[in-house]
């Protein structure tokens, strides 16, 4: 019965594909179907030189009729090739004989697309862009309010888990808006076989958000360019960009410590397990903390993103030095009674932690509900750290940390 029920779906999701493909080629497509033209004939303007980010380029040219069109080249984590985009502008339906063959997006392409990254929806929010994201995956908890906003009166919808996407619902908001693109974080390459519903039956074609594996925190912020470019909105996107680097600079100037003498920070969170996850040296929140003046308590985790696991005793060998403590509350404060210092000792750590050189000083502090959300404010959080560090008279409230007492 299952197996039937199972068919019966497939056979209606391809049905509802061929009869959305056949409106698109009798209907609205027909109305504004415009002009082929080649490759040979447009002139590069030339290739965008990134601020920071290594993982994708942009490269402008320009026709006869001075109509502007974009290639988009996206670069995995070892810097290999992943996609390629070339974007057309209204009135243009193709380009011929394009090098590398990327995939096209016409101006109606362009207008919505489908979301399942977190950077990329926050991306897109800071530049003022939510309405043209119809629907985007239900796996993540929202702490940014314009997020939270827009799905909660509908104008977004939610499709389902990244890894168990409702096709009906893709295939009838796809239909209604156009939506051809996709951008999704790598998590698809672990679900191959929803990668292949999603190009077969939905007929989406999909961009991986590679920003994750940025090495420089604003790197990631710096991807807003490309949304920016499919957009048509480089002067919003570009604005959220040059504002954190400002900020940052601003920051970077105020620092006058040698670095032997700066703050040692530890970043880490723990779960009921007894198991302490302690940001790795190349993690982005470590750069965060370093581009602010401070310095990892300890080597640990060399060039490694992400956390290393420790026991309890090696956690308090190697980190309990740390002037200053950082604590990613959104991974390890389920449970805690309170927003305290004693309250996240009783749930989650233990008496043994009072004699830490930042608890005894009162130096713990705790990440922000949105700090691992907002990709559009790298800038700010380097500015927060620095107050957090270095700061006369700081407040314990940030924006972004806070302080524990």
């Amino acid at each position: 019965m299952k197996r039937r029920l199972a068919l019966l779906l497939i056979a209606l999701l391809a049905l509802s594909t061929v009869l959305f493909v056949a409106a698109c080629d009798d209907g609205q497509r027909d109305e504004t179907q415009g002009s082929t033209v080649a490759y040979d004939d447009l002139t590069s303007t030339g290739k965008e030189q990134n601020t920071y980010a290594e993982l994708f380029s942009i490269e402008h040219f320009k026709d006869e009729d001075n109509n502007e069109y974009s290639k988009i080249d996206v670069f995995d984590k070892n810097k290999e090739l992943n996609t390629s985009w070339f974007l057309l502008p209204e009135g243009v339906d193709s380009v011929t004989d394009v090098p590398g063959s990327p995939y096209m997006m016409t101006w109606q392409d362009r207008q919505n697309i489908m979301v399942s990254s977190a950077s990329t929806m926050a991306l897109i929010n800071a530049m003022g862009a939510l309405g043209r994201v119809p629907m985007t995956t239900a796996d993540t908890t929202w702490y940014i309010q314009e997020i939270k906003d827009a799905i909660a009166d509908g104008t977004i919808k939610e499709v389902d888990k990244y890894s168990s996407p409702d096709y009906e619902q893709i295939l009838t908001i796809g239909e209604e808006k156009n939506v051809t693109f996709a951008v999704f974080s790598t998590m698809i390459d672990y679900v191959p076989e929803v990668y292949d519903q999603l190009t077969g039956t939905c007929g989406l074609r999909i961009m991986r958000d590679q920003s994750s594996s940025e090495s420089h925190p604003l790197a990631r912020t710096e991807w807003i360019k490309i949304y920016g470019e499919i957009f048509d909105m480089r002067e919003e996107s570009d604005a959220v960009f040059n504002e954190q680097v400002a900020i940052l600079n601003e920051t970077a100037a105020k620092i006058d410590v040698p670095e032997a003498e700066r703050k040692t920070v530890l970043i880490f969170y723990t779960a009921q397990d007894g198991v302490f996850n302690v940001r790795n040296a190349a993690d982005y929140v470590t750069e965060l903390v370093s581009l602010a003046g401070g310095r990892q308590v300890a080597e640990i985790g060399a060039g490694k993103s992400g956390n290393t696991k420790m026991t309890q005793e090696e956690f308090i060998e190697l980190c309990s030095e740390a002037d200053y403590i950082l604590y990613n509350w959104t991974s390890g404060a389920s449970g805690v009674a309170g927003e305290t210092l004693d309250a996240l000792i009783e749930a989650r750590l233990g008496d043994w932690f009072r004699d830490f050189k930042a608890c005894k000083d009162g130096n713990v502090w705790r990440t922000s509900n949105d700090f691992y959300q907002k990709m559009d404010k790298m800038g700010e959080m380097v500015a927060d750290i620095y107050e957090m560090l270095y700061g006369e008279n700081v407040s314990d409230n940030l924006t972004y940390v806070n302080r524990l007492k």
